[in-house]
């Protein structure tokens, strides 16, 4: 008759290494979901119904109007995107700077004048942040994962100059980490088509319980921050994506803060307006991505079923350009937004 010995810790009544581990994280979930109830809960949930209840009727068509604006389209068809087709991008990409640079810009001079920010302008600010519908928040990370799997969308004099703009500038104030996409989204996340080794992995996880769920904020928070992807990069010897990464991770904790530092002399002011948002989209890609892949199956061959791990919503109201349809973005990813509905038809059987 054999049996496992005790550990030291158990016999003493004390939680082992991994068990401790574990606990660690989950009250690391616990932090993320209460912090997000208290900052973001409120104008994600308020502007989103808000626009579906009335402002999408009111700014949907001035929106449209002047998005099919021809002089607008020529001329980011000429100077911005290399394919006429990527101007559909460009009027909200218009939107989502003016709102993020604008709101920045004017909360940064009033700490300068006052030393202080006043909790109702950070409110404030965290409205501006998300937007009518979330449709600044949307835009930025929708803009930046565009620019991720899309390298050459804009002109050379852009991508030798600015660069991915929303993936490494706009986005270090969506609490995105410059080149982000470019490395951890595309040479993980789509290469392991969030099986294991994944820095979103979850199918170890019951997607049914919130007490899951903590564990797996944690696992999001530690990709958010770079840690986790940079860790597959040395663990890999993908040195090429390594490097980029770190010089993202770089610029994201000690180049950006430190200028913002210099230009407010606040802690407080980096904590609720450089910090809070890389909390807030923390909490938001979890449970974004805890629908579009809570479920798993494979086939007789041991391989995913493509529409079963990778979930797509149909006909949902707040689609951004495509991003509702997750299947076909792990699966078929080159199909533009525009052509999205004539693919899915092609699966039907």
């Amino acid at each position: 008759m054999s049996y496992t010995p005790l550990s030291e810790a158990a016999k003493q009544g004390r939680p082992s290494p991994g068990e401790l581990s574990k606990r660690l994280r989950w009250l690391t979930g616990v932090f993320l979901t209460v912090n997000f109830l208290i900052f973001w809960a409120l104008p994600i949930g308020l502007q989103g119904q808000g626009w579906k209840v009335c402002l999408q009727y009111v700014f949907g068509p001035v929106h449209r109007f002047i998005d099919r604006a021809r002089p607008l389209r020529w001329f980011a068809n000429k100077f911005v995107y290399t394919e006429e087709r990527f101007s559909d991008f460009f009027f909200q990409g218009i939107l989502v700077s003016v709102s993020c640079l604008g709101s920045l810009a004017y909360i940064i001079l009033h700490q300068r004048e006052h030393g202080e920010l006043p909790m109702w302008m950070i409110i404030a600010y965290y409205f501006t942040w998300v937007g009518f519908g979330g449709r600044v928040m949307g835009g930025a990370y929708t803009f930046a994962h565009k620019e991720g799997h899309i390298p050459h969308m804009y002109r050379p004099w852009i991508r030798n100059t600015v660069g991915n703009y929303f993936e490494n500038w706009i986005g270090c104030f969506f609490g995105n980490v410059p080149y982000n996409f470019t490395t951890s989204h595309i040479a993980i996340h789509h290469k392991l088509n969030a099986g294991k080794g994944d820095t979103f992995y979850q199918w170890d996880l019951d997607r049914s319980s919130w007490a899951d769920f903590m564990l797996f904020l944690h696992r999001i928070l530690m990709h958010t921050i770079g840690y986790s992807s940079l860790a597959y990069f040395l663990n890999m010897g993908r040195t090429v994506y390594f490097n980029k990464l770190i010089k993202g991770c770089f610029i994201y904790w000690i180049l950006v803060p430190s200028l913002l530092y210099l230009a407010t002399n606040s802690w407080t002011f980096l904590f609720y307006i450089y910090l809070q948002p890389l909390l807030g989209m923390t909490y938001f890609l979890a449970f974004m991505n805890f629908a579009f892949h809570g479920f798993v199956e494979f086939d007789s061959e041991g391989k995913h079923i493509e529409c079963v791990n990778s979930t797509c919503i149909i006909e949902g109201q707040d689609d951004y350009f495509g991003e509702d349809d997750h299947m076909a973005h792990h699966y078929a990813t080159r199909v533009f937004y525009t052509d999205l509905a004539t693919y899915q038809k092609s699966k039907q059987e």
